[in-house]
């Protein structure tokens, strides 16, 4: 890679994170009426965690970029709430795993059904085919980050 592949990689990137945010999360954030209402943080850490069942949180915090005082408030918030739960880890009794819970699963479902209206919303006119092409072009960009070390 070169210094100009490097540039306008960083500038996609952070013109997409800006742009999914304006135009996507705002968006759910106004409609969606979830109780309990969470803020950011503790939202990403939810999501993370139905997607990969569980994690320590040492795990969690570096996929999220979160540092270990301010997840550990985030974690106690959602032990609080009834969505996660702190597990001993069966292969090593010095590790707690994180999981969600049954609610921070039903939770999370109503969630994602929410967002999938959203979205569902937010793309109503556009075309079949640019849609299916942005949908190859996601599938495309996940694969690709998911291979990097």
């Amino acid at each position: 890679m070169n210094n100009e592949q490097a540039k306008e990689i960083h500038l996609l990137l952070f013109t997409f994170i800006a742009t999914f945010h304006e135009k996507i999360l705002i968006n759910f954030r106004k409609c969606a009426d979830l109780q309990p209402r969470l803020k950011k943080n503790h939202a990403k850490v939810l999501h993370v965690l139905y997607r990969q069942d569980s994690l320590t949180p040492t795990e969690l915090g570096k996929m999220l970029d979160i540092e270990k005082g301010g997840l550990t408030t985030i974690i106690d918030k959602l032990e609080d709430t009834g969505l996660l739960v702190r597990l001993a880890d069966p292969n090593d009794r010095r590790k707690t795993l994180l999981s969600l819970s049954p609610e921070g699963k039903k939770y999370m479902e109503n969630v994602i059904q929410k967002f999938r209206t959203t979205l569902m919303e937010l793309f109503k006119d556009v075309d079949s085919k640019e849609l299916d092409k942005y949908i190859e072009n996601l599938r495309y960009i996940t694969e690709f980050m998911q291979k990097l070390k």
